[in-house]
């Protein structure tokens, strides 16, 4: 039910003391790229390059794959693995086309807050 999904793209992602998880003067940063060759590390510098001295660097892997049934046959709906973009744009975009695909309606996620405010008050 899935195939592998090839994608090259890098992202960059820091958390600092301000966000209570690292001391006054450290970062945590992510670097994230999906990986195509046998050199994970290569695929990764430029965005490691950018961050300049480094503590200690952890690496880690894993594939992704997307669904390859077909839901309009078997009415199963899956979603694709983790991309990765570091707040899921990708991974959002497509729970939104699952919700289109199951309930034949486009998601919409406008608020009329006036509407809302005027319904509270009543």
């Amino acid at each position: 039910m899935f195939a592998h999904v090839p994608h090259y793209c890098r992202y960059l992602l820091c958390y600092s003391y301000a966000h209570n998880v690292a001391p006054k003067g450290k970062f945590i940063a992510f670097v994230t790229t999906e990986v195509e060759t046998d050199q994970p590390e290569e695929d990764l510098k430029p965005g490691i390059n950018l961050l300049g001295s480094v503590n200690e660097i952890f690496y880690d892997m894993y594939d992704r794959f997307e669904p390859c049934n077909d839901h309009e046959v078997d009415g199963c709906f899956i979603s694709t693995s983790y991309d990765p973009t570091t707040h899921f744009e990708i991974t959002v975009k497509d729970v939104v086309g699952m919700y289109s695909k199951i309930t034949g309606k486009i998601l919409d996620l406008f608020v009329d807050l006036s509407a809302v405010s005027a319904a509270a008050e009543e």
